[in-house]
């Protein structure tokens, strides 16, 4: 096989592809690094699938686009058909230091249900990832439409475990001529719930701790056994129970903004004072996503969290770093405009305690 240099996109040998596979239907497909050239059929594809309304208003500015394909952190990769060179379908890995994130995976219709789509995704992700670019991430993550199980298959199926299901994550809609400013999020359109999951790469796993903290309440207890339950790699963990009072510990937080998806998260341990302004500032946002760290002091703010209105979505394995030993983190949502109700949600066998669990929380004790 040929070996590509992503860094210049320069062959070193005369197959451009990294990858080969044969469709249901017999015909042969390649896997390769995308171009700049490609940038008018890519946004064609989302054209097609989304018309105006995907998540990244970028796909459709073809000058953007390219310099997104050139960017020598965004690993975008296409199958096309070794036959007349037409592109199936596309999707990226994105690289920020030492985390990795999948996304922007697509498909033709005209090549949906014969394998192209799954062949694409798992074998992009596996052969990408494996390259010496990434030798020093920790982990990659990707979302997964809620109402998708054969979304959640393809990224099984290249080695990802599930750790959380977040109601209404997704916001379709056309975002053209959206501008961000004055914080203002793009307003809810069409909304879908969406899996989490990651692909744990071995330099997490040695740097963990193992000493896990946790409020002594059954919706953080199940999500760490959970996530415990599809890998062995947690078996050695200590869990250790207490009760929290919501001003103990000190106060270290960070805060992030994600406009197109009108989210704002939240990264730390965080006192009273100090959230009640951060939930009044950010009202007019979608969703508030909250990773605190399964640390003792971490226990005082998922104790504030649930007192203000914030409910368990998710258990991230290894988020939170400490002068690098890596903490896991318990995730919260809180939905300023009182929640929203869009949870269709099919799923594989595997994550159907998780859909419980969420359905019993969303709908019994969201704010």
């Amino acid at each position: 096989m040929a070996v590509i240099s992503k860094n210049n996109l320069i062959l070193q040998e005369e197959n451009i592809y990294f990858q080969k596979f044969v469709s249901k239907n017999g015909d042969e497909y390649g896997l390769r690094f995308g171009e700049p050239k490609d940038a008018k059929n890519i946004s064609m594809i989302f054209k097609e699938i989304y018309k105006y309304e995907y998540l990244t208003p970028l796909v459709y500015d073809l000058d953007l686009l390219k310099r997104e394909l050139s960017d020598k952190n965004n690993f975008w990769f296409v199958g096309e058909s070794l036959d007349n060179n037409e592109i199936a379908g596309t999707g990226l890995i994105k690289k920020s230091r030492y985390i990795a994130h999948a996304s922007k995976g697509v498909t033709r219709k005209k090549f949906q249900g014969l394998g192209v789509t799954s062949k694409i995704g798992a074998a992009g992700i596996i052969t990408v990832t494996k390259m010496p670019q990434f030798k020093d991430c920790l982990r990659l993550n990707v979302e997964v439409r809620g109402p998708q199980v054969r979304a959640q298959k393809l990224i099984k199926n290249s080695g990802a475990i599930p750790f959380g299901l977040v109601p209404a994550y997704f916001n379709y809609g056309d975002r053209r001529a959206f501008k961000t400013e004055n914080n203002t999020p793009f307003p809810p359109k069409r909304e879908e719930a969406a899996f989490l999951y990651s692909i744990i790469l071995n330099t997490l796993w040695k740097k963990r701790q193992k000493k896990i903290y946790l409020l002594d309440n059954e919706d953080f207890i199940f999500f760490h056994d959970y996530v415990k339950s599809q890998t062995k790699k947690m078996n050695q963990d200590v869990l250790l129970l207490e009760k929290g009072k919501k001003n103990k510990g000190y106060e270290l937080y960070g805060v992030s903004k994600e406009y197109h998806d009108g989210i704002v998260s939240l990264y730390g341990t965080i006192q009273e004072k100090s959230l009640n302004k951060l939930i009044e500032t950010y009202k007019k946002w979608r969703i508030i996503l909250w990773r605190i760290p399964t640390t003792q002091t971490g226990i005082h703010s998922m104790a504030l969290a649930l007192e203000k209105g914030f409910n368990m979505v998710g258990y991230d394995i290894g988020f939170h770093n400490m002068n690098w030993t890596l903490h896991d983190s318990v995730i919260l949502a809180y939905y300023p405009k009182g929640g929203s109700y869009a949870f269709e949600v099919n799923y594989l066998e595997e994550n159907k305690p998780l859909f419980n669990k969420i359905r019993e929380i969303f709908y019994s004790r969201v704010n």
